[in-house]
């Protein structure tokens, strides 16, 4: 899948406080089976590039094109191919809908035609992707997990829709280092299957381990859009940028298991 945003202006806005404009004139273009992460510094809009990248959100002005149709204008056209795309919030338990965790993978695969015996057998190789027991949680609410387990689940529900690309805000946010690791493997696995994958995220190893390109956010705009290894090996801009070049996250174990 490609993503395009031409000439974005997006602003956030609340009914108690004023117009806060994060984009002014944004444009991207993101190709398909890219890998792609998106960094900056805390409210640099990254979260923000994702929704519009997804659809979720609609911008002020500018185009957004999905697989070179405009999104927005074809509505139907929209609504179609955003069924193809996976996406993970940053805070996972935003995005849960269902009573159970078992009627979470069936509800979302049955939107993009998966039978109820496939979204099962689905199901069960996720969960265990993530490290997570299926016999045990299945029927568990998915707003009863701890934010790691939280995390792993909103990464084995990306795993078992088999997207054509997929979204992920902060993944390995709270997961500890065995949690990291299988976030990573999760990506990695949805990448060479063909999938074109976009990362924001504060974390150096996550963007050494998954993608490619890096594409950097400033200030509303794009303050450089290269390769990882360039971004990677250039100390003063990760500094720049909020990032340490020997920094290593593996997350906080007592985060990963929470209230288990």
């Amino acid at each position: 899948m490609t993503f395009e945003l031409h000439n974005i202006r997006y602003c956030w806005k609340t009914r108690h406080a004023p117009v806060n404009e994060i984009f002014r004139d944004l444009s991207v273009q993101i190709g398909h089976g890219e890998s792609v992460g998106v960094v900056g510094r805390e409210g640099s809009g990254k979260t923000t590039m994702l929704t519009l990248l997804g659809g979720l959100v609609k911008p002020d002005q500018g185009d957004v094109r999905l697989n070179g149709a405009d999104c927005l204008s074809d509505k139907a056209y929209g609504e179609q191919v955003r069924l193809k795309i996976a996406f993970t919030f940053q805070f996972p338990d935003e995005q849960f809908l269902c009573p159970t965790i078992q009627e979470e993978f069936r509800d979302l695969l049955h939107l993009r035609g998966v039978t109820a015996e496939e979204s099962q057998g689905r199901m069960v190789e996720a969960l265990h992707a993530m490290g997570m027991n299926p016999e045990t949680l299945c029927d568990r609410s998915p707003f009863s997990l701890s934010l790691g387990e939280s995390r792993r689940m909103a990464l084995a529900l990306a795993l078992a829709s088999h997207p054509e690309a997929a979204l992920f805000d902060e993944p390995t946010s709270g997961l500890d280092s065995e949690g990291t690791e299988r976030a990573v493997q999760a990506l990695r696995a949805l990448h060479q299957a063909g999938a074109t994958i976009v990362v924001a995220t504060h974390e150096v190893d996550l963007l050494r381990h998954v993608v490619r390109r890096v594409i950097v956010l400033d200030e509303g705009r794009i303050a450089l859009d290269g390769s990882t290894a360039d971004f990677l090996r250039d100390p003063s801009l990760l500094r720049r940028f909020g990032y340490e070049e020997d920094f290593r996250t593996t997350g906080d174990a007592r985060e990963e298991h929470g209230n288990d």
